[in-house]
């Protein structure tokens, strides 16, 4: 009797110790957005008592079970899935807030750039495709923001994680599977996640990683050989997929090898998931593929459970991961260092830095400060490893700066089916030593502007950050109409107008959102123009009048507006006060006395535009516009009226002369609603009324038929408007529109027309 309850007492014991030792490996496969379902896999396992004592992915397998190792839960990774964040980091779009203005080009009708490496002097070398649809300005801070903590925790050692991972990435020229087991948390899965062409690749002892998933995207070999666990179980959200139309679809299949999703009988079991319906970046489905992974495996728990008779509470789960991330060090940085540049470049980059923060700063402030670097600017990449001092018990920042040592070419222009059709080439190199500095250069041609411009700016070594701006512009514009030479008021319709100035300008940033420029500027303008119709235009000549100017000015600027032509969000605001002085000259076609006078006027613009969402569909932006000035009247009518401001909210309105919409005093406003049927195309309305303080009027002079003399009229007298209704499709680097207009005046003045790329111009002497 004492032998059978000894006996019974020993299997008693020895069942115990066998339960308690059955550990549970989770092994979660590559596939895109579609592995949002792994999260409802790992909830379904925690919330039905199922331990995870190991975790192996591949791809956005390893993003999601490097998030469980590090102590997400499944309800904080779909908050993170779902966040605005994560739709930046995704996509690479930098986020509005973060974008340093001061720095911030002008915009020009560029719509294809490609660069001369110029780093070997026996070769040039063209680079005309990125390396990587998506840019990794975002992955690479977000890398490091998410596991910083992690790996400093670890102490490098993913055995020393909330849970122990493992996860696989591809050496595509040694034809292998790379498994990270140690090392930096955020390269392991970064180099796992790194599908070819999307994202670009990591590079570690000078061969360069992609997706895991090209040679193993299943990792169950690799959960066995490393943790040797009880039990598997595998969670598969890709499989052999049929022959498809679809392009990405056959980038996957060329891209990844054939992988055995399976979990032997002996080892586990799997939950495979059919989802043909989710694209590589569908992460808005989140949600929708946690509840669908994680109905389907509560389906499988009491088969499970046969298999997996050790239980961990989810209450002690939820404690143990607690206690982990409060252990966690705090997500702040001491010391800065930088490699990949020569010393006057790091000093430069020092400097920069130093302006943000002297002493301990937080990740919030070294994102601030890495996207003001990275603006419009020769640091081509910066690469951030955070590093655990285990002596200050902070984490240091090690920045890896990769230089761009080429020149850039850009062409665009626009396309039309009217007379706007314009080329444009710029030319842009940028230098960088103790200073930095930019040089461009830029040419138009077209049958409603031609131009070339100059520019040079360097960054000051300051204390507070200052850039010097050096323009020289010559321009060419000319206004033409088609169907008539004159409006039935003897308007002119055919205008030459040259000018050519050079600027000096002080830029300083207001914040990070805005700039303030103070500059001067020496110009020569010159307009051709007939002021009357009773002449043989076959031998015509044009009046000229021309005027040598000075200005100095002051000019406030803040631009967010997400297109440089067709914005549906934003908001713009610009104000600049000017004083101008100069010589005024007019030579009559019929005349060879030249009439001279002076100029003196000051002149205050002041612009605003807003666009709010209403809903996903709808959207509506408004704007007002102003000139207050003392101008006076010049020698005529016509010149008058060449010289005044005009308001050309639309680019059909840049490349038309509409004398109407001409006063030195005038108030606009517009309304512009907007229907967006998807991401590319959207239905624009835009109705503008332009409201003159004293509108430019003409008498024609007594016995002069070749000169109508300028008067002001009374006091807001007057009032015209145009609208437009245009549909606009919008691709990342050029827009399609199909428009129709009209305006007030003159009478029955309807257009329609197409345009293909951008009309932008260079700025006037006086814009």
């Amino acid at each position: 009797m004492r032998r059978r309850a000894l006996l019974l007492f020993i299997s008693f014991i020895c069942f115990i110790s066998s339960v308690s030792a059955q550990s549970v490996g989770l092994v979660l496969s590559g596939g895109g957005a579609k592995g949002a379902a792994h999260i409802g896999v790992i909830k379904a396992l925690e919330e039905s008592g199922i331990p995870i004592d190991y975790v192996a992915g591949t791809s956005i397998g390893a993003i999601v079970g490097s998030l469980y190792a590090m102590g997400y839960s499944p309800d904080e990774m779909l908050e993170l899935f779902l966040s605005e964040d994560f739709q930046y980091w995704q996509s690479g779009v930098i986020q509005d807030k973060y974008i340093y203005y001061f720095k911030k080009p002008d915009p020009t009708p560029e719509f294809m750039r490609f660069a001369i490496d110029l780093t070997d002097s026996l070769q040039v070398k063209t680079n005309l495709l990125p390396g990587s649809i998506i840019d990794p300005v975002q992955l690479n801070q977000a890398f490091v923001a998410l596991y910083a903590q992690a790996t400093a925790k670890s102490a490098w050692n993913f055995d020393n994680l909330f849970v122990p991972f493992r996860c696989v990435s591809s050496d595509i020229y040694n034809k292998k599977a790379i498994i990270w087991r140690n090392g930096d948390l955020s390269e392991a899965v970064r180099s796992s996640m790194t599908f070819p062409f999307f994202f670009k690749p990591l590079w570690k002892d000078g061969v360069p990683l992609f997706d895991g998933g090209i040679y193993d995207n299943f990792p169950v070999d690799v959960m066995k050989n490393e943790f040797h666990p009880d039990f598997i179980f595998g969670s598969a959200v890709v499989g052999r997929s049929k022959p498809s139309e679809n392009l990405m679809k056959q980038m996957e299949t060329m891209v990844m090898q054939y992988t055995d999703y399976r979990v032997d009988e002996e080892d586990g079991m799997m939950v495979k998931f059919d989802l043909p319906n989710v694209s590589l970046l569908d992460f808005v489905k989140a949600k929708e593929l946690m509840e669908k992974g994680y109905n389907e495996t509560l389906a499988m728990i009491d088969s499970i459970r046969m298999r997996v008779s050790r239980t961990t509470a989810p209450a002690e789960v939820s404690e143990r991961r607690e206690r982990y991330k409060r252990g966690l060090p705090p997500l702040k940085f001491k010391n800065i260092y930088i490699s990949g540049v020569n010393d006057a470049q790091r000093q430069y980059i020092e400097d920069q830095l130093h302006r943000d923060f002297d002493d301990e700063f937080t990740m919030e402030e070294f994102k601030q400060a890495y996207f003001k670097m990275l603006t419009d600017s020769k640091i081509k990449e910066i690469l951030p490893h955070a590093v655990f001092n285990r002596r200050s018990r902070t984490l240091d920042l090690y920045l890896d700066v990769k230089i761009n040592n080429e020149a850039n070419i850009s062409i665009g222009g626009n396309i039309s089916s009217h007379q706007a059709n314009q080329l444009f080439l710029g030319i842009n190199y940028q230098a960088l030593s103790q200073y930095a500095s930019d040089l461009n250069a830029n040419f138009q041609m077209g049958n409603a502007f031609s131009g070339v411009l100059f520019n040079g700016r360097i960054y000051l070594h300051t204390r507070l950050p200052a850039y010097l701006n050096f323009d020289a512009v010559y321009s060419y514009r000319k206004y033409s109409e088609s169907q008539s030479l004159f409006y039935e008021d003897l308007l002119p319709a055919f205008i030459k107008q040259h000018e050519k100035y050079a600027g000096l300008s002080l830029g300083l940033p207001v914040m990070r959102h805005s700039k303030i420029v103070t500059g001067i500027a020496f110009g020569r303008l010159n307009d051709d123009y007939y002021q009357t119709s009773h002449i043989s235009f076959s031998d015509a000549k044009f009046d000229r009048s021309w005027y040598d100017l000075f200005q100095t000015y002051v000019r406030y600027e803040r631009n967010s507006l997400n297109d440089r032509l067709y914005p549906t969000g934003g908001r713009e605001q610009m104000l600049v006060g000017r004083f101008v002085t100069g010589r005024q000259s007019h030579k009559p076609y019929s005349q060879y006395i030249t009439d001279r006078s002076s100029q003196n006027w000051f002149q205050i613009t002041g612009r605003w535009v807003n666009y709010t969402d209403h809903s996903e569909v709808f959207k509506l932006g408004m704007m007002a516009e102003a000139v207050v000035s003392n101008k006076k009247l010049m020698d005529n009518y016509t010149a008058s009226i060449l010289q005044a401001p005009a308001f050309t909210p639309t680019p059909h309105s840049k490349v038309v002369f509409r004398e109407a919409f001409h006063a030195n005093e005038y108030v606009a406003a517009g309304v512009m609603p907007i229907f967006a049927i998807n991401k590319m195309f959207h239905l624009r309305t835009e109705l503008y009324g332009f409201l003159p303080y004293r509108r430019i009027q003409k008498e024609i002079v007594a016995g002069d038929t070749y000169k109508d003399k300028p008067y002001y009229g009374k006091t807001f007298s007057s009032f015209d408007y145009m609208g437009e209704v245009s549909l606009v499709f919008q691709l990342p680097f050029i827009s399609v529109s199909l428009f129709a207009n009209g305006y007030s005046y003159p009478r029955n003045d309807f257009n329609f027309g197409l345009n293909i790329g951008y009309l932008l111009f260079n700025p006037g002497f006086l814009e």
